[in-house]
């Protein structure tokens, strides 16, 4: 970091001076005129609470950068409390308490301080974990017979306490849970804690029973007698987050010294507790995260009564209808669909592959299961979808390798897993969660990693059988034939292909050339529909535009306007926007499709047919349209 992407400011009574550092290695004071915006600012802060100077950052700083920051200036305060205390040692004269035994008193703070730093700091496991250390070490720092630690619960206005008094007998801790209860709970209002809890002013009492605020429950309670008690807050950011009560020290009553040493170790305190707190958060985030895991995990894959019903049913060796793009995957059962996929993913690697009949009817039967009932984007869409990958396969066996192969029928029947009916630029608008994670294919990364938890369910991994580096490899191509469905990157890899293909260059040994040729591929079975039939075109379109509708009604209702696509009041166009999709997407992609593979001229010819019926419906709603504004304006004048 450079010297002009951070300064230092120290503060005294004569105003804010800018410390930097010569070649030299001396310190020079510049007096600050004008103070410049900083990124952060990170406050250094001495044991009486006061602001002794302040770190100015100029670039931005990671959270984990500023936690680091945040440490520097802890120990440099503490640097600063033992320098002041040297100072005053050094000018008090020959009456005060000799200097180097007072040194030798701050080099033993110190070392303490680093065995609470390295004990507390390296192993946080848990909230009552720090609770028992940091009594551990308070009880040891002022001399104390025992040490409680009580926690502020602002919201309630009281203090409680899990772990309750620590001292030096056999029993090292009591948990206050014997009764039943989980803590012990005071009002902030009662005793000595309290009174430290809501003041955040320590007090130093040479006998408990004489003083008003003392609450003698506690001991009546625990069958013990208090006599000298030092109770001191424990402080984050000058907000009291807990406060420690040391009680009867073994030699007399407590000194200033025990006050000024446990307000530098209740920096650390608060350091150790506000870290163990957020670490217990995390904790709890992570476990139920996990239980929902296991409940979502229960729930989405398919059971074994499914199972034993789809292996029961035997097909003939050889479905020839299936091998054609115009066959109607709508006209099948819920029943059928899977059985056909199972049909389809064994007649494609029966020969080449070895895998658990079993785990492939679990893995068919779960990614059902995994496809939400929206209007389009289901099961029945990645069916389809995967029906037209088959038909491609099935008839240019040579095409791809078996992994390629493998990675493509995969890829396409998981496309769309868990789909919303909504698209990415609206999980991007309506920031959701999923946009959170993706920042690019937002979809598309969530149906890869849906495809990827599928496969790691108990009897669900039909690749199990592969070995390690074709394993690696077929998962690396499922990613990226699931990230080509995105329509955002066709035009791109449209672009690149069609440029190798004029320059006569395509070679289908190259990998990369494989590789957009598999996206390629990918696109032209996801918008199959335009290929089909035109009875099976149009009532596909039909769905497909309520799921579009169902978004517009989902923008509207959140304020925002949505595209003429998406518009339900706008669906006397859609003749004219599927002609524009046609034209503009479909076209193109089953015209390079063509180009790379002649046997596939079928689906180019369909879909320039549906694009012709669709151009001549558009014809026909203008000419309505047109006609209706002329009978309006007649009747106008």
């Amino acid at each position: 970091m450079g010297t002009n992407a951070v300064e230092l400011i120290v503060q005294n009574d004569e105003g804010a001076f800018s410390c930097r550092k010569t070649e030299e290695g001396e310190l020079k004071l510049k007096k600050v005129k004008n103070s410049k915006n900083a990124s952060y600012i990170q406050t250094i802060v001495n044991a009486a609470n006061q602001t002794i100077g302040e770190i100015h950052f100029y670039i931005p700083l990671e959270s984990s950068e500023k936690s680091i920051v945040n440490v520097v200036c802890t120990w440099a305060a503490a640097a600063n409390y033992f320098s002041e205390i040297y100072n005053h040692k050094s000018q008090a004269g020959p009456d005060s308490l000799d200097v180097h035994e007072n040194i030798a008193k701050q080099r033993k703070l110190s070392n303490f301080l680093l065995d609470v730093a390295r004990s507390i700091f390296h192993d946080i496991v848990s909230m009552d974990a720090v609770i028992v250390k940091v009594m551990n070490f308070a009880q040891k720092l002022v001399d104390a017979d025992r040490a409680s630690l009580f926690l502020v619960d602002s919201r309630n206005r009281q203090i409680y306490a899990r772990i309750f008094d620590v001292g030096t007998g056999d029993e090292e801790h009591v948990r206050v849970n014997s009764d039943g209860q989980k803590e012990i709970r005071f009002d902030m209002s009662k005793g000595i804690a309290g009174h430290v809890a809501s003041t955040g002013e320590g007090l130093n009492i040479e006998n408990a029973y004489y003083d008003e605020r003392f609450n003698a429950d506690v001991d009546s309670k625990t069958g013990y007698t208090t006599k000298t008690i030092l109770c001191m807050p424990i402080l984050i950011r000058g907000v009291v987050i807990g406060v420690v009560q040391m009680v009867n020290k073994h030699n007399g009553a407590f000194t200033r010294q025990d006050e000024d040493a446990f307000e530098v170790f209740a920096v650390y305190c608060g350091l150790a507790l506000h870290h163990a707190k957020l670490y217990d958060k995390i904790r709890r985030s992570e476990q139920k995260y996990r239980v929902a895991l296991e409940v979502l995990a229960y729930h989405s894959v398919c059971n074994s009564d499914e199972v034993n019903k789809l292996k029961k049913i035997e097909l003939n060796n050889r479905i020839i209808e299936l091998e054609t793009i115009d066959f109607n995957g709508m006209r099948l059962s819920e029943l059928e669909k899977p059985l056909y996929a199972v049909y389809m993913f064994k007649t494609l690697f029966s020969e080449t592959l070895h895998f658990e009949n079993d785990d492939l009817i679990r893995f068919v039967l779960t990614v059902r299961k995994n496809y939400r009932r929206v209007a389009y984007h289901n099961w029945a869409h990645g069916w389809s979808v995967a029906h037209a990958m088959f038909a491609t396969l099935v008839n240019s066996p040579e095409a791809f390798t078996k992994l390629e192969s493998l990675a493509l029928y995969v890829s396409c029947l998981c496309h769309d897993l868990d789909h919303r009916g909504k698209n990415n630029a609206y999980m991007k608008s309506m920031e959701t969660p999923l946009a959170a994670i993706y920042s690019t294919s937002v979809m598309e990364r969530h149906h890869f990693n849906q495809t990827i938890t599928i496969l790691q369910q108990d009897g669900h991994n039909i690749l199990k059988n592969l070995d390690p580096e074709e394993y690696k490899e077929t998962l690396s191509l499922i990613k990226h034939c699931i990230l080509a469905t995105d329509l955002a990157l066709f035009f791109s890899n449209k672009a690149k292909l069609n440029v190798i293909l004029d320059r006569g260059e395509f070679d289908f040994s190259n990998r990369e050339h494989r590789l957009l040729t598999q996206a390629v591929m990918m696109t032209g079975c996801d918008l199959v529909a335009s290929a089909k039939p035109w009875s099976i075109q149009t009532e596909t379109v039909k769905v497909i535009f309520e799921e579009f509708y169902d978004q517009g009604d989902a923008e509207r209702l959140s304020g925002k306007e949505p595209i003429a696509m998406m518009d339900r009041n706008q669906a006397h166009m859609l003749p004219q926007m599927q002609v524009g999709f046609m034209r503009g997407i479909c076209m193109p992609c089953y015209d390079l499709i063509a180009r790379i593979f002649p046997k596939a001229d079928k689906m180019r010819e369909r879909c320039e047919y549906n694009a012709k019926k669709w151009e001549e419906l558009a014809a026909e709603q203008k000419a309505k349209q047109e006609a209706t504004g002329s009978k309006n304006g007649d009747n106008d004048s």
